[in-house]
């Protein structure tokens, strides 16, 4: 069949609107989505139900059969909300109302889940670590060693510290800028720099750790932090998560506690403890929240002027 001009300016125009709309999502977003929707559309061929749209009743009955299986109610949330963007992207009013919501209330009472928690990785450790990965110096060591001091130092998101290039490192007579050209928080790519001063001491100095990581990596542009041997293929947010679970190991902790969002967070947790307000962290990390960014504190205050441990008990 022929392709009329018209017909073929329609099809261009209709890819160029989707590409447009999945640009407001990440790419880690868009494969979650993608995911958690074919899970639905299996549900509905399984129970004679029809995905899009979905009424009320058959997303309800789904959400219901996803948490008497065992799942998290944070994962049917999220599975929620897949759904409501893949019925909202065609135009088509959201199954979820009134209805939804209670019933994931109710699961959350019932249920009563806590969010797991991984630990913050303590200044002190990663002074341990870092010295480790200098005394063996190979290339691997240099990169997660810079890895490891920059991500602390920066509180960059795993994904963030990944998508770092050469060219959004600029020296200067205090140390060093980063430039961050886009990050969760900044789907539109307004982009934010970010100073890290000269380290006080050597092994968690992300001056000297980039530093030395440079001499392995070269000047050639790209990514600034490569596969091994340096072929400028850039690592991803996954590859430094599991890079912080085999360097934790090193000190004898236990890697099922820590991931990549360790780093980020202790930073965070450490400003806290040394009394640095709020904002300026929220600046720093590039929280927009401060409630979100509150969280992160939960442990550490509650020994902070206890009350307890100001009586004579």
């Amino acid at each position: 069949m022929e392709i009329k001009p018209t017909q073929s300016l329609e099809l261009l125009l209709a890819a160029e609107q989707t590409k447009l709309q999945r640009a407001l999502l990440s790419k880690n977003t868009q494969t979650g989505y993608a995911y958690d929707w074919s899970l639905f559309t299996r549900f509905c061929a399984r129970v004679n139900r029809e995905p899009l749209p979905a009424t009320v009743e058959t997303l309800s009955l789904y959400l219901t059969d996803q948490l008497t299986e065992g799942k998290k109610i944070s994962t049917a949330v999220r599975r929620t909300s897949a759904i409501t963007h893949m019925h909202r992207t065609s135009g088509l009013d959201t199954p979820v109302t009134g209805e939804i919501r209670v019933l994931l209330k109710g699961a959350k009472r019932i249920r009563g889940e806590q969010p797991r928690e991984m630990r913050p990785l303590a200044i002190e450790d990663l002074r341990k670590i870092s010295r480790i990965l200098s005394k063996r110096a190979t290339a691997i060591d240099c990169r997660n060693r810079a890895i490891l001091v920059l991500g602390f130092a920066s509180a960059l998101r795993r994904e963030s510290l990944a998508a770092l290039e050469l060219s959004d490192v600029e020296y200067c007579d205090q140390g060093l800028v980063l430039k961050i050209r886009r990050e969760k928080q900044d789907q539109e790519g307004r982009g934010r720099y970010i100073g890290l001063p000269f380290g006080k001491r050597a092994a968690t100095c992300p001056v000297r750790s980039l530093a030395a990581w440079m001499k392995h990596r070269g000047t050639e542009p790209g990514a600034l932090f490569t596969h091994i041997p340096c072929d400028g293929r850039p690592i991803s947010g996954e590859t430094i998560g599991r890079m912080v679970k085999t360097s934790v190991e090193l000190i004898g902790l236990d890697s099922r506690e820590y991931c990549g969002h360790s780093l980020r967070s202790g930073f965070i947790t450490a400003a806290g403890e040394a009394g640095i307000p709020l904002l300026v962290i929220g600046a720093h990390s590039g929280h927009r929240s401060l409630s979100t960014l509150k969280r992160y504190f939960r442990r550490t205050e509650i020994w902070k002027e206890n009350p307890s441990g100001l009586l004579d008990l």
